[in-house]
């Protein structure tokens, strides 16, 4: 899969992305196989089923930064967030699902996460 997020260095998430996916399914195989062939000796394995290299995800996990006004949805980086609404792991229905959530930041006056910063809690402990 080729990514422009992954190409700029901006985000290194998916850790295996310059290997082959065939490389990646075999490994990933063989690793399986190692882990229970002491519970299963002489198991025989199918070949993997593959799935599509993009768009496959059906969910995110997304952080929040920047500001209310113009909030970032993706993961944390050294200075600041990184946005990953176009993240070529999200088919077009999550993706479009990013834009609606980062106007209810704005509209809710929700607060984003800002690194090395603690919200303080407003209940006490007796």
């Amino acid at each position: 899969m080729q990514c422009h997020h992954f190409d700029a260095a901006r985000c290194r998430s998916c850790t295996l992305l310059e290997q082959p996916y065939p490389t990646q399914l075999a490994d990933k195989q063989r690793h399986c196989a190692e882990l229970l062939a002491p519970l299963a000796p002489g198991l025989r394995w199918l070949p993997p089923v593959e799935s599509a290299e993009a768009g496959f995800r059906n969910k995110a996990k997304m952080v929040v930064t920047g500001t209310v006004e113009e909030p970032v949805l993706g993961i944390l980086a050294e200075n600041g967030g990184v946005d990953l609404t176009d993240c070529p792991l999200y088919p077009p229905a999550l993706q479009e699902a990013f834009g609606p959530l980062a106007e209810l930041v704005t509209r809710a006056r929700l607060v984003p996460y800002a690194s090395g910063h603690v919200a303080a809690s407003s209940s006490t402990c007796s």
